[in-house]
């Protein structure tokens, strides 16, 4: 292990340790590959299943976005790849992984609209119900140029997804036709995202740093720059991953009655659709979380949080109920929090050195624009400057065939603009050169002709 911070995070957990052995046996970074194994815990884990880091706080969704900070090449898709492999989906697991290409298309993969029907089983013209497809969806995005491509999209709605889907508001469109109205409401839905970033791409994230997306991501590299020059061997044994514990969800059914009236709030207290019927279970902190959120969000509050900050300490509580678990635990621990903090160090890192390679980049992409620039300009004044030389010889040879000199505003005037701009110039070019002649005129100023040479 490669600084004592990380000995410390890898050797906390038998499953962190498995994952850094596995990480460095196929040539991947263990960040990276606990990033998006954490990311697919969220995925994975009911939407019910929330985290309380205050009592004045709202019950929290565990819904995480993770970059994956990297050039070409470095193992982005494998990683992905590689989480599923020692995470696979609990059996009748839901859960749908998907590579969006725009916004309207995530709702839609946890609820369809069909039509509704009457007593009798006959369609109603005009009417449809919704039916519940998944409560579970897992963004993957190997190319950050992807959700760059569905953000551009007009009319796209990918960026208010991700800003509302982190914190847990309601998602869809209720303004279309009754076709396409799909309306999630908090705790009906547990979305996570990953999305591998090429430093030189980041901008997407970072130019909408003012609508807090950029912060609501946690940033992992995929590149491993301490990576041992010989193989080591894979760790030996399955990956301690139970996928059975996985804590349960609240059934079809009830997330079908939740939909029905669009918040807990509007649920009958009595009934088949009581509130009961969606229970929220509720992961505890320990009371160093609880200050630290106090403490950030009092930052919050007077104004000293900057927006790549201010969701962090959700991210920290986050990750830690994550953390908790894979554990099959349903309280966050000192030392889960301890870990998250020290995860999101990584996250605060990269993330530094992913702005400064794209800031970088931005202005070598300036840079160059403005050397072509240059370069077209050079190029064009060049060009002009011949077209003038020629015109200048032509207009001497046809005015002037006697050689008495042709003065220069009467040169001048029977040029275009752009020639007449370079005139003096090229008349001087074309005077050392041995080409025209010059003197001074009877009435003053310089006249010129063809050399008689």
């Amino acid at each position: 292990m490669d600084s004592a911070a990380d000995k410390t995070f890898f050797s906390a957990r038998k499953w962190l340790e498995y994952a850094y052995r596995y990480a460095r046996a196929l040539r991947l970074s263990p960040y990276g590959l606990v990033g998006v194994m954490l990311a697919r815990m969220s995925a994975l884990t009911p939407p019910n299943v929330v985290a309380q880091l205050t009592p004045h706080d709202m019950p929290m969704t565990l819904n995480v976005n993770v970059a994956l900070v990297g050039p070409t090449g470095s193992g982005k898709g494998r990683t992905m790849g590689q989480a599923r492999h020692l995470m696979p989906s609990p059996p009748l697991c839901m859960l749908e992984e998907v590579k969006p290409k725009t916004g309207e298309s995530i709702p839609a993969k946890f609820v369809a609209k069909v039509p509704a029907t009457d007593g009798d089983g006959k369609p109603i013209k005009g009417e449809y119900m919704d039916k519940v497809m998944t409560d579970r969806c897992l963004l993957l995005m190997p190319e950050v140029v992807s959700l760059k491509a569905a953000m551009s999209r007009q009319g796209s709605i990918i960026l208010p997804t991700l800003l509302e889907s982190f914190s847990n508001e309601p998602l869809g469109d209720d303004t279309k036709g009754k076709q396409f109205q799909i309306k999630l409401p908090p705790y009906a839905y547990r979305l996570a995202a990953v999305v591998g970033v090429q430093p030189n791409n980041a901008g997407v994230l970072f130019d909408e740093a003012q609508t807090g997306l950029a912060g609501r991501f946690a940033y992992m590299p995929s590149v491993d720059t301490d990576a041992p020059s010989r193989r080591p061997e894979p760790p030996t044994g399955m990956f301690p991953y139970d996928p059975c514990r996985i804590p349960e969800g609240n059934g079809l059914d009830a997330l079908a009655a939740l939909l029905k009236y669009g918040s807990l709030d509007n649920m009958p207290q009595n009934g088949p659709d009581a509130r009961e019927g969606y229970p929220l279970t509720i992961i505890s902190f320990p009371s160093a979380a609880t200050e630290y959120a106090d403490h950030m969000q009092r930052l919050g509050v007077l104004g000293q949080a900057t927006a790549l900050d201010a969701h962090r300490v959700e991210l920290v509580a986050r990750f830690a109920a994550l953390l908790a678990l894979m554990d099959y635990r349903l309280e966050v621990s000192r030392e889960d929090w301890d870990l998250s903090m020290l995860f999101m160090d990584v996250s605060d890192r990269i993330r530094a050195e992913c702005m400064e390679q794209s800031r970088r980049s931005a202005v070598d992409v300036q840079a160059e624009q403005i050397s072509v620039k240059r370069d077209a300009e050079e190029q064009a004044d060049r060009s002009v400057a011949e077209r003038a030389k020629t015109r200048l010889l032509d207009l001497l040879d046809t005015l002037d065939p006697a050689r008495e000199g042709v003065p220069f505003k009467t040169l001048k005037l029977r040029l275009s603009k752009p020639q007449q701009r370079v005139c003096e110039d090229v008349l001087e070019d074309l005077y050392k050169g041995g080409l025209v002649d010059r003197r001074e005129g009877p009435r003053g100023g310089d006249v010129y002709s063809l050399s008689l040479n």
